[in-house]
């Protein structure tokens, strides 16, 4: 990776960040520099809503699954990104400030693996 000086350091980074892709080495090269995460498509592919663990934490704590995505990005210093045209999701995306994920919920989200249904490399296909 390119090494930066705080002169020219980038001050966010984009990425797809979710759970069941938290791409654990970029976050923590990022953090340890300050860098924001922005974390596009923080609800995966939509397969994050068939994970039998999410909709018990739904359940849990009485929100979508799409706003517990949403309090796990932003409980990890993430900034979430998600995407909607629907008023009325966009609405429940913005009503994640009201609760808290426990630690070991946070630690259950993050340890999710192969669920959000990335089936390919973007750095491998060719465009």
């Amino acid at each position: 990776m390119k090494q930066y000086t705080l002169a020219n350091a980038p001050m966010v980074n984009q990425i797809r960040l979710c759970p069941g892709e938290t791409q654990d080495e970029l976050v923590a090269y990022c953090k340890e520099r300050n860098i924001l995460l922005e974390a596009y498509s923080p609800l995966g592919t939509g397969q994050i809503f068939k994970v039998p663990e999410m909709q018990v934490l739904a359940e849990k704590y009485q929100k979508s699954i799409a706003q517990i995505c949403i309090r796990w990005s932003l409980q990890n210093g993430f900034l979430p990104l998600p995407k909607s045209v629907t008023a009325e999701r966009i609405r429940e995306n913005m009503d994640v400030f009201g609760f808290e994920l426990s630690d070991e919920d946070v630690r259950l989200i993050a340890g999710l693996t192969g669920c959000v249904g990335l089936s390919k490399d973007p750095d491998t296909i060719n465009w």
